[in-house]
């Protein structure tokens, strides 16, 4: 006799920058393993997601013992451009053509980001999760698990019956949202739909760098999301994706309850507070010339710890290339004495680093090599320092856990400033990679970090001071200079 709840389960999520055109991914992106496993089908996902940092990975170890589990498909493409319309194809028929053949169901949970783009389509997790109620029908309850950063449509808003969206930035709940969708499903398990469904949309824009939520108004607002709360199945707080050109792009509440009045009234008061604290919300970055300078005035006075420049604008974690130099120019033009950089995305130079071996001296055009408009390759004689092979276990808040391959690494040095080069692209999210060639970046005098958030889960704690750089790349932190074509009408670009 049948103890527990019929649950499947799948995931497909990516975060897609559709102004970074020379990143956009196609299905080779989700089928190789990176800083996360490739592609998963069938009974690859409870072993490839048994540990790590993926919602997923909390719904396993949440789920209970009873419950017997149906996994579907599962794929991840961290962020970058546009997801070409054949990998959401193949994606999307590999887990419907499972979720088909599983049988009957008391429950379905995704995995998924809310900022997903395709060329053909302006809202593609919408248009899977309509693909999917084509196979399950109207009455199963589905619950997702989302991005803090997702830009969430009234339509995709209406075909689910639960969410949680991450309340952390940087993502340190990951496992913990899983955890709590674990809940919801078995809340929901064979009782049908969830009658009452309010979504709202503050009318403007939060840059990313802005939306941390070590801080307030996003730490607040965050705090507010709630899940299996009495007639409140889920309320969530979405802080948005400003680089994902869709219609309904920005921040957003979204509600899902036991009835219509309780969804409205617990939508009202958080989407409330969200435009009362539009005014709070920190958007200033430095110059790249005056962050390093005043970095290194601050590395000379008295305590521990180093200086970080956070590279907001060339993080690959919001769709930049990783290969942009200004920062690394800007060092080097002041003569920074201690300085380290990391990760520069530049696979030619690694493999030319491989090829000249640790001790050489080889110039190099560095970096530069992804289309960025106005950012060349940083020309120079480098030290081969240190070389790896890119193989390596990440260890922080974020991503900790995940088996991780950049291909071949090199450290590199010029003057006084060291560069940790990769050929995959990764955010700097926790001091692995580093490590991983012999770098120590808490005993730099500068540290500059590609990424706009993210690092400060880890970095955050051995800095002196952090200082937010605006240095060229395809990231860029203010949404009042994106050429939008599909943003609706009305909103505003910045707070």
């Amino acid at each position: 006799m049948r103890s527990g709840p019929r649950i499947a389960l799948g995931g497909f999520s990516h975060e897609s920058n559709a102004f970074a055109s020379a990143q956009d991914v196609g299905l080779a992106h989700f089928l190789a393993r990176r800083d996360r496993p490739p592609l998963l089908l069938g009974d690859e996902l409870p072993r490839g997601l048994a540990q790590g940092s993926f919602p997923t990975t909390g719904f396993l170890r949440a789920i209970g013992a009873d419950a017997h589990l149906r996994p579907l498909a599962w794929a991840s493409g961290g962020a970058g451009g546009l997801v070409s319309d054949e990998a959401f194809e193949h994606i999307a028929q590999a887990l419907l053509s499972r979720l088909r053949a599983v049988g009957a169901l008391d429950g379905l949970f995704l995995e998924l980001h809310g900022a997903m783009a395709t060329p053909a389509l302006d809202d593609p997790e919408a248009e899977l999760l309509r693909r999917v109620r084509g196979v399950v029908g109207d009455q199963l309850p589905i619950v997702v698990t989302l991005d803090y950063h997702a830009n969430l449509s009234p339509g995709f808003a209406r075909l689910i019956d639960g969410a949680v969206v991450y309340r952390t930035y940087p993502h340190v709940d990951r496992v913990q949202c899983g955890e709590l969708a674990a809940r919801l499903v078995r809340r929901l398990a064979g009782g049908g739909r969830v009658p009452g469904v309010a979504i709202a949309h503050p009318p403007f824009l939060i840059p990313l760098h802005a939306q941390s939520t070590l801080a307030e108004p996003s730490r607040g607002l965050a705090a507010m999301s709630l899940a299996d709360a009495g007639d409140v199945v889920s309320r969530c707080y979405a802080a948005g994706f400003p680089p994902g050109d869709s219609h309904w792009c920005g921040p957003s509440v979204m509600v899902h309850a036991t009835h219509q009045a309780a969804a409205d009234a617990a939508c009202e008061a958080l989407h409330r507070q969200v435009l009362d604290a539009r005014a709070a919300f920190d958007a200033r970055l430095l110059p790249c010339d005056t962050a390093v300078r005043l970095a290194l005035r601050h590395a000379q006075a008295p305590g521990r710890g180093p200086v970080v420049l956070a590279d907001v604008q060339d993080n690959p974690g919001a769709g930049g290339s990783a290969a942009c130099t200004g920062v690394l120019a800007e060092l080097v033009r002041q003569q920074a004495p201690d300085a380290l950089l990391g990760i520069l995305c530049d696979p030619e130079a690694a493999a030319a680093a491989h090829a000249a071996g640790e001790g050489a001296c080889l110039g190099l055009a560095l970096g530069g090599t992804h289309g960025v408009p106005d950012q060349p390759a940083f020309v120079g004689r480098f030290t081969v320092e240190r070389l790896g092979d890119g193989r390596f276990t990440t260890t922080g808040q974020v991503a900790g856990g995940n088996a991780t391959e950049l291909g071949p690494m090199a450290l590199l040095r010029l003057g006084g400033a060291r560069v940790v080069v990769s050929s995959v692209r990764m955010q700097a999210f926790d001091p692995a990679p580093f490590h991983h060639l012999g770098a120590d970046p808490a005993a730099a005098a500068l540290l500059a970090l590609k990424s706009t958030c993210h690092f400060r889960a880890d970095f955050g704690a051995m800095a002196r001071e952090i200082l937010l750089v605006e240095a060229p790349g395809d990231a860029v932190a203010n949404p009042a200079r994106y050429p939008y074509r599909r943003l609706r009408a009305g909103v505003h670009r910045t707070p």
